[in-house]
């Protein structure tokens, strides 16, 4: 960057970040098909279930669940501030969510209730969309 005009600068600026996306997105997908094979105790006789029970998900209104839909909001805002598409957003912000949920399958430390949790990923998806829809129509 830097070699040509701000706007020249300003495109090559957004294609390497539509890349970043492009690369997140990939990688969110492998990331997830691991999880799942781990999370399903593939060859292993004491498999631990994907996704916690749900009296262990905690309530909808817990302060965990606000931060999850808090979190997505302001990713999937902020990619649209910055010009990029619904659907990148979306998937960008969502797939954020997706990724803390198979730390919370694969690395979170068995002390503190490792699994997935259909609640926090409820509260990031509407966080998401939430996000998208306030910048929607702010531009309008």
């Amino acid at each position: 960057m830097g070699s040509g005009t701000k706007e020249e600068d300003s495109r090559v600026a957004v294609m390497e970040g539509d890349g970043i996306i492009r690369r997140m997105r990939s990688e969110t997908l492998r990331a997830a098909f691991l999880a799942l094979a781990l999370g399903s105790g593939m060859g292993s006789a004491s498999a631990e279930p994907l996704f916690l029970p749900s009296a262990e998900q905690g309530s909808w209104l817990a302060a965990d669940k606000e931060l999850h839909f808090a979190g997505s909001l302001a990713i999937a805002a902020s990619l649209r501030v910055e010009g990029r598409s619904r659907e990148t957003s979306v998937a960008a912000a969502f797939g954020a969510g997706i990724v803390k949920e198979i730390y919370d399958v694969t690395l979170k430390p068995r002390r503190l209730k490792r699994g997935a949790s259909w609640k926090d990923l409820a509260a990031d998806l509407a966080g998401t969309l939430a996000g998208v829809a306030i910048v929607s129509a702010l531009d309008r």
